[in-house]
């Protein structure tokens, strides 16, 4: 159960969902090239969080045309596509996102998935460890960040995380999250027939500590 929560969050489906502001801006957790984009404002802050060239670097190729963004008082996002990919940035304050956590408790304890004695005993701690989270610091909320990390197979106190996510039918992207200085970062990039390898995990995770650095100093 909490294992679930944990893969949950490295998807990135949260941040997605914190991201939509009250005026229904909504964005996919996992982006559609071809689905039609919400309004677009080159000046939202997460588009100044990674450069031409960085984008670059990351695909392999221009990924320049800003397509999608959103933002709201405490969020900021900014989605970039080329003719060969797309890249998403998310970024807030790590309290916010905190505060989506009991909701996702409540959902996977709803699904019909909390059967056997295990799964109980994993909803019981996925319970403790969130107790509080509508009103953790940003600290706590990294902290949290770091346990759910670990307990889906990340090293000791790590603060990033990286799944494969599905972009389309077809094809499918890499999604990484950071949670550091009370601040939490999300980055999608998806090229064709990508696949998810130490040298795509290594660029993706330079990528997003480029975009951390600068969401954190906005702050």
């Amino acid at each position: 159960m909490l294992r679930r929560l944990a893969l949950t969050v490295a998807a990135g489906l949260l941040l997605a969902a914190c991201s939509g502001g009250s005026d229904g801006k909504n964005a996919d957790p996992a982006p559609n090239p071809s689905a039609s984009q919400a309004t677009v404002d080159p000046k939202e802050p997460a588009c100044s969080f990674l450069t031409a060239g960085e984008r670059k670097e990351l695909a392999g190729s221009a990924i320049d045309t800003v397509v999608a963004t959103n933002g709201t008082d405490q969020s900021s996002q900014c989605r970039w596509q080329g003719s060969t990919g797309l890249i998403q940035v998310t970024t807030l304050p790590a309290q916010a996102w905190a505060k989506t956590l009991p909701q996702v408790v409540k959902q996977l304890e709803s699904s019909g998935g909390v059967k056997t004695a295990a799964d109980k005993k994993e909803l019981a701690r996925a319970k403790k460890l969130l107790s509080g989270a509508s009103s953790f610091t940003g600290k706590q909320a990294c902290a949290a960040f770091t346990t759910l990390a670990e307990i889906n197979g990340a090293k000791k106190g790590a603060t990033t995380t990286i799944s494969q996510v599905p972009i389309t039918e077809s094809e499918s992207g890499v999604s990484a999250q950071m949670c550091t200085s009370g601040e939490m970062t999300s980055l999608i990039f998806s090229v064709p027939d990508l696949r998810k390898t130490k040298a795509v995990d290594s660029a993706v995770t330079k990528a997003l500590a480029a975009v951390q650095k600068r969401a954190v100093a906005t702050r």
